[in-house]
């Protein structure tokens, strides 16, 4: 199937890995809606781009996910949402801080698949959709103090992503995710890192998983990126 006619609803898009595929699948051909929480961002972003939207969402809110996923109408969905939630259980991470990481990475998350997939499976076109988890949500991999709640929230979004992928099958629907070491954003500069590999060097495996003409087969899987961190 061609790229060229096919939109994609992107949440967390206004920075870091979310801008950079937003704009390498605008430059493919892709219509881009591009969702996130500041506007600013959003609306700077697709003023560059041939064929952007930008739209103002909070992923944890259900209701307005739906509305905005449904309104747009996409053949595809990536979802980059997240924060990053630092701190010890006896500091920063209080129950509360916790549950926001869960309600934005996981909650938001499962929000934009669940109205993605309820639309096509209505209007019998199948789908694709990428989420964006992380080398710390995979097991056996190096873990860092103060990051309890992020991995905690990635490793569900592994899970979540497999489950989706076995209910999205019987209705030519793909749930994939890619699982990226570090990379150089402004939530990595916030913890005063500054790592090798940029968004733009990841977009393309994102790519790679909406394409059907390279990746058709490929469904629940997890796509592990080793970032060169050195």
């Amino acid at each position: 199937m061609s790229s060229s006619k096919r939109a994609v609803f992107i949440t967390g898009g206004g920075s870091g890995l979310g801008a950079a595929v937003t704009r390498r699948l605008s430059a493919r051909g892709w219509r881009v809606i591009v969702a996130g929480r500041r506007v600013e961002l959003l609306e700077a972003l697709a003023s560059e781009l041939p064929d952007a939207t930008a739209c103002a969402l909070d992923v944890c809110d259900a209701q307005a996910v739906e509305t905005a996923i449904r309104q747009h109408a996409p053949d595809a969905l990536v979802c980059c949402a997240a924060i990053m939630g630092r701190g010890a259980v006896w500091d920063e991470l209080t129950p509360e801080r916790f549950a926001e990481v869960m309600a934005i990475n996981v909650g938001g998350t499962f929000h934009a698949c669940r109205t993605a997939m309820r639309l096509w499976r209505e209007r019998g076109s199948g789908g694709d959709i990428v989420n964006v988890s992380s080398l710390g949500g995979l097991r056996g991999m190096q873990r860092f103090s103060g990051f309890g709640a992020y991995a905690t929230s990635k490793h569900a979004v592994c899970g979540l992503t497999e489950a989706l992928a076995l209910e999205g099958r019987p209705h030519d629907i793909r749930v994939n995710a890619i699982a990226p070491g570090t990379m150089r954003t402004g939530m990595m500069a916030a913890l005063g890192l500054s790592p090798q590999t940029t968004p733009d060097a990841v977009a393309p495996t994102i790519e790679y998983l909406l394409d059907r003409s390279q990746s058709a087969p490929v469904t629940g899987t997890i796509v592990d990126i080793h970032c060169n961190d050195d």
